[in-house]
C-alpha cells in the first residue's frame, strides 16, 4: 500500500467543536469515513457516529427520542461506539452499539 493510499483525508484528522445534536452540550467531533461521517465526543452523551448530513436531522428529533439514543450510547460499552441511522424520519431513525475499532 502506497503512503498516498493509506493517508486519511484532511478532514477526517480536524477536530472542531459543535453542541452535540442529541443534548445540545458543548461536544468535540472529527470527520471521518473521508468527511462522510462525524464521530462526536459528547461528555453527555459519550461517542457517537452518524452521517454528517443527518447531524441537524437528530438536533430535530423529539426531545424523548434524542433521550433515548443518548441513553443507549451511555450503555455501550466502553471499546463500542454508537452508530445512528436514518435520522431524517422519526419513524425509522435506529441505532446500535458497533466496535470503535470500525470508525477510527
Amino acid at each position: 500500500m502506497s503512503l498516498a493510499e493509506d493517508a486519511k483525508p484532511i478532514m477526517d484528522l480536524i477536530e472542531q467543536k459543535q453542541n452535540c445534536p442529541l443534548c445540545e452540550h458543548s461536544a468535540k467531533f472529527i470527520g471521518i469515513d473521508s468527511g462522510r461521517k462525524k464521530k462526536f465526543y459528547c461528555t453527555n452523551c459519550k461517542v457517537f457516529v452518524t452521517h454528517k448530513d443527518s447531524v441537524e436531522d437528530i438536533a430535530k428529533l423529539p426531545k424523548t427520542i434524542r433521550e433515548a439514543i443518548s441513553k443507549a450510547s451511555n450503555q455501550c460499552a466502553n471499546d463500542m461506539v454508537l452508530l445512528i441511522l436514518d435520522a431524517q424520519d422519526v419513524r425509522k431513525v435506529n441505532w446500535h452499539c458497533e466496535p470503535e475499532s470500525n470508525w477510527s
